[in-house]
C-alpha cells in the first residue's frame, strides 16, 4: 500500500533572490525611459488651451514619438484632451535642447573676458557671451549680464565668474543657467518672470546657492561662501547639506562644513542725518550707530546712470570716505555689515559736490590701454572757465613720487623724455586764476615698446613637392612669428599668411615665380614689431 504525502517545500533565500533577478530582466525596455523620467530633472508644463499631448510632444520633444512616455507618467487617459492649467512633468532628457547666451548688459571701468590661454580681452556694450565664458572685474569696476530669462547677474569689482551652463530647452520653455563664482561677489535678480521651470545655480569653492526667482547676493573669499537673501528663497547647500535662506535672511558656509543656520540681515540704515552738500574733499560720511553693525559697504555711483560706479569704500569703522569725486551729483548706496560679514539692505543717499573748478575727463592715452609711443601725448577735454591744467603722472597709483607735475595752458602734454617699459597713472586738475579743482579719477596705461626688427640673413626658403619650407632661428622667448606672402605675378597679396609660428614652419605654394616672405615678432599682447622681407624664386619641377 502507497500513501501520498503532500509536502510544503519552503525556498532558500538564494532561489527567492535569482527569481527576482529574472524578473527584473524580463521588465519590457519600453518601460526603462519611464523609470528614468520618475528620479531625473523635470519641466513643469503648464497646459495651454488646445494643447494635446502629441501637438505638445511635436513642437517640444527631440522625438515625438516620446508623447506615450509623458503620456504613463502623467496618467492622461487621452493624448487628445488635457484639461487647460493642469501640470505635465516633461522629463528633460526629452526636451529639444539648444545653447543659450548671455548679453553685456552694462560695463563700468576694467572688466574683461578671459581666454582659456589666461590672456584678457575688454568687454563691450551688447556683447554676447556663450557658454564656459569666463569674466573678471578689477576694482572700482562693475558688470551686469542679461541671461536668456532675463535674470540679471551685477558683478561686483574684483570678481571672477564662470559661465558653466547655457541651455535654453524648447525654444525658450525653460532655461537653466549655471555660473561659477571663483572670487569676489555678484547681486543676482534670478528669473523675473518667475517661470515655474527656470533654474539657476550659482557655485563657489564651498557651496552651491540654488533658486528658481529671487533677488539675492552671493560672496566667495577663501574656504567661505556667504549668501543673502533679499527676496525669494534661496537653498544653500555645502557638505551634503542644505539649507533654505528665506527673503531677509543670510546664510554661510565655510569648507568641509553645513551651512550656517539663516541670521537676520541688517536692515537698511538711515541716512537722513547725512550731509547733502560737499564743497570740498574728500567726501566723508559719519554713519549713524546701527544695532549689530560692525562696518559699512558705500559704493557711489553717478546720479545719472545706477551702473556707473564711481568709488567704492568697505569700512570696519563708522566713516565712509571718498577721495577724488569730480563735482557733480551721486548717489550713495549703503549698506550695513554684520559680525559674521552678512551685508544687509542697501539704502540710496543723493549727495552734490561742488569744487569747481571741474576736472577734466582723460581722453589719450586710453585706461588700461597698451602704446608703443614712448613719448606719448596726452589729451584731455577742455573745461569751461579753466585757464591751465595740473599734470600729474607717477608710477604708482597713489602719486607719492610723481614723476612730473606740471602746469600746462592747454588741454594736452607731451612727454619731455622716453618712457621706460611699464605701468604709468596719470591725473589732471583744472585751474581757474589762483583756484585748483580737485583731481580727475586717476587712470593708467603701460608702455611696451615694439619689438624689434628680425635679422633674417640666416632664413633659407626650400621647396619640395609643391610645398615650402622656411627654417630660421626661433623667436626669443615670449615672441612668435607672423608671416605673410606676396607672389609677384598679377601682384597677388597674402596669398598665405598664418601666425603662432616658431622658426619652422611650411606652406603650400599657390603660384610660381617670385615669391616675397614676410615676417614679423608678435609679443603675448598681440604687439607686432617692424616687417622683415626675404625673397625668393619658384620654378615650375
Amino acid at each position: 500500500m502507497t500513501t501520498n504525502h503532500q509536502q510544503t517545500l519552503t525556498p532558500r533565500p538564494n532561489t527567492i533572490i535569482h527569481k527576482m533577478v529574472l524578473l527584473a530582466l524580463l521588465i519590457p525596455a519600453c518601460h526603462q525611459p519611464l523609470l528614468a523620467a520618475e528620479t531625473g530633472p523635470e519641466w513643469i508644463y503648464s497646459v495651454r488651451p488646445k494643447d494635446t499631448l502629441i501637438h505638445f510632444a511635436k513642437r517640444h520633444l527631440t522625438n515625438p514619438e516620446d508623447w506615450r512616455i509623458l503620456q504613463k507618467l502623467n496618467h492622461v487617459k487621452n493624448p487628445y484632451r488635457m484639461p487647460i492649467a493642469s501640470k505635465l512633468r516633461v522629463p528633460l532628457y526629452l526636451v529639444k535642447q539648444a545653447p543659450a547666451q548671455a548679453t553685456i548688459m552694462a560695463a563700468v571701468g576694467e572688466v574683461y573676458q578671459v581666454s582659456p590661454n589666461q590672456s584678457r580681452q575688454s568687454v563691450v556694450i551688447g556683447q554676447q557671451l556663450d557658454m564656459g565664458a569666463e569674466l573678471q572685474t578689477a576694482a572700482k569696476s562693475t558688470l551686469q549680464i542679461r541671461f536668456a530669462d532675463g535674470s540679471v547677474v551685477m558683478m561686483q569689482p574684483n570678481s571672477v565668474l564662470k559661465l558653466d551652463t547655457l541651455s535654453m530647452y524648447s525654444g525658450g520653455g525653460m532655461v537653466d543657467t549655471k555660473l561659477r563664482l571663483q572670487q569676489g561677489g555678484v547681486a543676482i535678480k534670478a528669473n523675473p518672470q518667475h517661470l515655474p521651470s527656470n533654474n539657476m545655480q550659482i557655485f563657489t569653492p564651498t557651496a552651491v546657492a540654488a533658486v528658481r526667482g529671487t533677488d539675492f547676493r552671493v560672496s566667495t573669499e577663501p574656504k567661505i561662501t556667504r549668501q543673502e537673501t533679499l527676496e525669494g528663497q534661496v537653498v544653500l547647500s555645502a557638505a551634503g547639506h542644505e539649507v533654505k535662506v528665506d527673503k531677509g535672511f543670510g546664510s554661510l558656509s565655510e569648507e568641509g562644513r553645513a551651512p550656517l543656520i539663516p541670521v537676520p540681515l541688517l536692515p537698511a540704515p538711515v541716512t537722513t542725518t547725512l550731509p547733502v552738500q560737499f564743497q570740498s574733499l574728500p567726501v566723508q560720511f559719519e554713519m549713524p550707530a546701527q544695532e549689530r553693525a560692525v562696518g559699512w559697504v558705500g559704493n557711489v555711483y553717478q546720479a545719472s546712470s545706477s551702473e556707473a560706479l564711481f568709488a567704492e569704500h568697505t569700512s570696519n569703522n563708522h566713516r565712509l570716505t571718498f577721495n577724488n569725486l569730480p563735482d557733480g551729483q551721486y548717489v550713495l548706496k549703503v549698506r550695513a555689515k554684520d559680525l559674521l560679514g552678512f551685508e544687509g539692505y542697501d539704502t540710496g543717499h543723493v549727495f552734490t559736490v561742488n569744487t569747481q573748478p571741474f576736472a577734466p575727463s582723460l581722453t589719450y592715452p586710453a585706461t588700461s590701454s597698451v602704446i608703443t609711443d614712448s613719448q606719448p601725448v596726452l589729451r584731455w577735454t577742455q573745461v569751461q572757465n579753466a585757464d591751465a591744467y595740473l599734470v600729474e603722472f607717477a608710477k604708482d597709483a597713489q602719486f607719492k613720487q610723481p614723476l612730473y607735475s606740471q602746469k600746462v595752458a592747454s588741454n594736452e602734454w607731451a612727454m619731455t623724455a622716453p618712457l621706460q617699459q611699464g605701468q604709468y597713472f596719470w591725473r589732471i586738475a583744472s585751474v581757474d586764476g589762483a583756484d585748483q579743482g580737485p583731481y580727475s579719477l586717476a587712470t593708467h596705461f603701460t608702455y611696451k615698446p615694439k619689438p624689434p626688427a628680425l635679422d633674417i640673413n640666416g632664413l633659407v626658403a626650400t621647396i619640395s613637392q609643391n610645398r615650402v619650407f622656411v627654417d630660421m632661428v626661433n623667436p626669443p622667448d615670449g615672441f612668435t612669428y607672423e608671416a605673410a606672402l606676396d607672389n609677384n605675378r598679377n601682384n597677388q597679396k597674402n596669398v598665405w599668411k598664418a601666425a603662432d609660428l616658431q622658426g619652422r614652419f611650411n606652406f603650400l605654394l599657390r603660384e610660381y615665380g617670385t615669391q616675397t616672405l614676410r615676417i614679423r615678432l608678435v609679443d603675448r599682447e598681440g604687439i607686432a614689431g617692424p616687417e622683415s622681407i626675404s625673397e625668393f624664386d619658384a620654378f615650375p619641377p
